[in-house]
């Protein structure tokens, strides 16, 4: 069946006439084609597409709300400011220091002296320093250095950190007027007295009325950083050493007793006498030119003597047994004196003799 085609029995079929020119041609079928459903039924997939589609996005802020969001952040974030400023004050503030240190004692066995020391923080570091014997044997001699010193007393405050270094150190002068010598109430010497650096000394009596105490108080030359170091202390002083302490409790008695100083015994000085009083300081260059090591004295080319004691002219580590030594000194009105050996730091506390 090549030129016929198969329709379903109940369909009908329309046969198109021939053209005049095709006769005995095969003819066609047609077939036609039926309506299925309306415009929407046929059309309807285009708004079930749509639907299915995403919902769009919200559209973006105006520039006018988003202005307005910045600024309160920038406010929020100002209104932070103060308040982390305050946290991270307190969280970096350094603690504040230890109130004080009380560093315990500490001995100075050549002169006998045992020594305690408190440190204070009260916007500076200040001290408390008390000077005792070691022995109550001792105080005797003790008592006679303190009320009339052969030489201005000098003692050196050594302050340590935990390794044992230096962080802080003071040296306390401690000139005291011959009470005795000027025939006073011996309980004036104990009154408090200021020392040459501004410190305060004062001795104090024991149960005998004897002096058996030097409290000496004052600034300390220690920053905070160095105060908040401090752990340990020690301390050495060219405080007589108890052989000179008892010839010195010699020369007090003879005093005490009437009679001329340095008369012909132990306590004596040869041809000089100890000069009580100087109408105003002297101050001068001079030269050293013998020494007697026996009794701790020096003259000098312009005839004066001074007594610095026999740790002085027996330590070769102070370098004063070369003569001639230039030096230059200062004494005071008391006759307390200070003198340097020139080219030299090594300074040496002297009591003058004429």
């Amino acid at each position: 069946m090549a030129n016929t085609a198969q329709v379903e029995q109940n369909e009908p079929v329309t046969a198109a006439a021939p053209h005049s020119n095709d006769a005995g041609a095969a003819g066609f079928r047609v077939v036609p084609f039926a309506e299925t459903g309306t415009q929407e039924e046929l059309y309807g997939f285009r708004a079930a597409m749509a639907a299915a589609q995403p919902a769009p996005t919200a559209t973006k802020e105006t520039p006018k709300a988003t202005l307005w969001v910045m600024i309160a952040m920038v406010a929020a974030a100002l209104a932070c400011v103060p308040v982390i400023i305050i946290t991270i004050m307190k969280v970096t503030k350094p603690k504040p220091p230890v109130p004080y240190y009380d560093l315990g004692s500490w001995r100075f066995d050549s002169a006998g002296l045992g020594g305690r020391l408190i440190v204070r923080w009260d916007g500076a570091a200040n001290y408390q320093f008390f000077v005792d014997p070691l022995d109550p044997n001792q105080i005797p001699g003790f008592q006679a250095v303190a009320q009339d010193p052969p030489h201005l007393l000098s003692f050196t405050v050594q302050l340590r950190n935990t390794k044992g270094a230096v962080v802080c150190q003071k040296e306390i002068l401690v000139p005291t007027v011959n009470q005795l010598a000027a025939g006073q109430d011996p309980a004036h010497t104990l009154l408090p007295q200021t020392t040459p650096s501004g410190d305060t000394a004062q001795n104090v009596a024991g149960g005998q009325g004897q002096i058996g105490e030097i409290d000496l108080s004052g600034k300390l030359p220690c920053p905070l950083e160095a105060y908040r170091q401090i752990a340990a202390w020690n301390f050495s002083s060219n405080f007589p050493n108890l052989a000179d302490q008892d010839v010195w409790l010699k020369h007090e008695n003879t005093l005490t007793a009437g009679k001329k100083p340095h008369a012909s015994d132990d306590a004596n000085y040869g041809p000089y006498s100890l000069v009580r009083s100087l109408p105003t300081p002297i101050e001068s260059d001079d030269v050293i030119v013998s020494d007697n090591p026996s009794r701790g004295i020096v003259d000098t080319s312009s005839g004066r003597a001074f007594l610095v004691g026999m740790n002085v002219l027996t330590n070769r580590a102070l370098d004063w047994q070369s003569f001639p030594a230039s030096v230059h000194f200062r004494c005071e009105k008391n006759a307390l004196c200070a003198i340097t050996r020139l080219n030299s730091r090594t300074t040496v506390h002297a009591r003058l003799l004429r």
